[in-house]
């Protein structure tokens, strides 16, 4: 896999034999998240489920951000929380718990496994003081007027771990406020001092106030996950300053290294451009759905990108693999009426080709490609192919993650009245009263299933159920 701090594909070797430990950063739970958003617990989805198709226990920890994240990623200003809360007038736990909520409801229509953990920062407030007392005791961090900073100079290399520019060269050009309260510009903060209508604000060492966007994860992963774990993930604009803010951090407190992998994916674009509320271009799960599409038709577009480049959505796009969504459902479901799935074999060789691309630093698009090999199994006019093919798919499936299996026991699935009609019509057909015939395909087609005629007699699917397009 490819290690963002060694900007090399190198081999994975897990800190505990059998074991893989991972982070991924999550939300900011202040309002919907958008496909951009998802993207990144797609690629981590497709992470997870690699390792535990290798066989590997996967201990997989997420956080919930509802405190602490400041506009623009940066120590001044309003909180993201507190802007949202007076917007939208509610609690910010009230609403920290309705975007967390609908952050779910849109992770699993796209099929994404629940973390093994979820940790909200605000249960975790007791675990930062103490991480920034040890910072304190160690000289890492000092008390300001204004809060706690961490002291950048004291950790050598710092903001250059992930990226090999200096953050004064990354930062060439922009503004820096002047906080006559920090030792060093780049400091950055660790605990906040309650200001006056803070909303969100806990008792500390320091007086009232709330934790630094970063201190966040520091905390919560290695509660979890130990000093030292496997594999973290975030988007590319978690590289700096976040990431590298959490690496000093956690070195600066334990001396030990902080994580093993890091894994980062590139921004989503839409038709080549940035995604953006100022140009009208951002996109939620709900508004694929109005337009008629299945979210896991978003799902398959992101496995045909691959995570080390952006991901460029367009709607022709999401035509495309709506079509080959929908194609390889067709073919499943033809196939599952006719052959029963056959566990695929360690030494088949569409199988060892696909293991080949999922563990060659997650190359999904390539094996997609593999998982065509088997849909093409499903049109053999032999039945052990056809049975082959659906185990392979389904096998294949346990990494994808479309949900193949389960849609296929709904799509074959039928009731005592179609069955009825089914039989109805195969007996007009053997009476060669076609005009009858034609007549109960429709009664079949308005409750739900195609009916088609093959050399093997009468074959049926169930119609997808989505919401008509927009012209």
């Amino acid at each position: 896999m490819y290690d963002s701090a060694r900007r090399d594909v190198v081999p994975f070797v897990p800190l505990r034999p059998g074991q893989v430990r991972m982070y991924n950063c999550g939300p900011t739970v202040y309002d919907w998240q958008h496909i951009g958003n998802l993207y990144a617990y797609v690629v981590a989805d497709v992470v997870r489920r690699t390792f535990e198709y290798a066989g590997y226990a996967v201990r997989q920890v997420m956080n919930i951000t509802d405190v602490g994240h400041i506009v623009g990623d940066v120590d001044e200003g309003e909180d993201k929380m507190e802007i949202a809360a007076k917007r939208e007038r509610k609690d910010p736990q009230a609403l920290a718990a309705m975007y967390a909520d609908r952050f779910f409801e849109d992770r699993h229509k796209l099929n994404i496994m629940d973390p093994t953990v979820v940790s909200k920062a605000t249960d975790h407030i007791p675990q930062m003081i103490a991480l920034i007392e040890t910072l304190l005791e160690k000289g890492h961090a000092y008390v300001a007027a204004d809060g706690v900073y961490y002291d950048v100079t004291t950790f050598p290399g710092y903001g250059t771990r992930l990226n090999p520019e200096l953050p004064e060269e990354r930062q060439a050009g922009a503004r820096i406020d002047v906080n006559p309260n920090k030792r060093h510009a780049y400091d950055f903060a660790l605990w906040r001092a309650a200001k006056p209508g803070d909303l969100q604000q806990w008792d500390s060492p320091w007086g009232r106030g709330n934790p630094g966007w970063h201190i966040e994860c520091s905390a919560m992963s290695m509660a979890y996950l130990g000093e030292t774990f496997d594999i973290h993930t975030g988007g590319e604009d978690h590289l700096f300053p976040h990431h590298e803010c959490e690496i000093a951090q956690s070195e600066g407190a334990t001396g030990k290294p902080f994580v093993r992998y890091w894994m980062h994916v590139r921004f989503l674009q839409v038709e080549g451009r940035g995604m953006h509320k100022s140009t009208g271009n951002t996109y939620v799960v709900s508004d694929l759905e109005a337009k008629g599409f299945d979210p896991l038709a978003f799902r398959l577009m992101g496995l045909n990108s691959g995570y080390r480049k952006p991901l460029n959505f367009t709607w022709r796009g999401l035509e495309d693999e709506q079509r080959r969504l929908d194609r390889w459902r067709s073919a499943i479901a033809g196939a599952a009426l006719s052959a029963k799935a056959t566990a695929a074999a360690d030494a088949d060789n569409v199988r060892q080709a696909f293991v080949a691309a999922i563990t060659d630093d997650f190359n999904t698009p390539r094996a997609l490609a593999v998982a065509e090999d088997a849909i093409a199994l499903l049109s053999s006019p032999d039945r052990a192919d056809r049975s082959r093919g659906l185990g392979l798919l389904f096998d294949i499936d346990r990494v994808l993650g479309l949900g193949l299996a389960a849609w296929c026991e709904s799509a074959t699935a039928i009731d005592d009245e179609a069955k009825a009609l089914l039989a109805a019509r195969e007996g007009a057909r053997a009476a060669g009263d076609y005009a009858r015939s034609d007549k109960l395909r429709d009664e079949l087609r308005e409750q739900g299933y195609v009916v088609k005629d093959t050399k093997e007699g009468q074959r049926w699917e169930r119609v997808p159920v989505r919401m008509k397009k927009d012209s």
